[in-house]
């Protein structure tokens, strides 16, 4: 069965609600006050960010389907 992949601007939404949360809990050193910011100076960074909240927004689609199917 295949699953619905979440849109970019779905992406885009939750890796800023990780990155502020990431800031919160100072799970990295961020020196900078904006995920724009912190998006044009760590490339990398902000794609590792967005595969982790593109596989958080899968797996909870997967999840949900689950749930309906119970």
């Amino acid at each position: 069965m295949q699953y619905p992949a979440p849109s970019p601007a779905e992406i885009e939404a939750a890796a800023r609600v990780l990155f502020e949360e990431a800031r919160f809990y100072r799970w990295f050193p961020i020196a900078t006050d904006s995920y724009e910011i912190f998006a044009e100076s760590d490339r990398i960074g902000v794609a590792e960010l967005r595969g982790i909240a593109e596989r958080m927004l899968m797996a909870a689609s997967v999840a949900k389907l689950h749930t309906r199917l119970r």
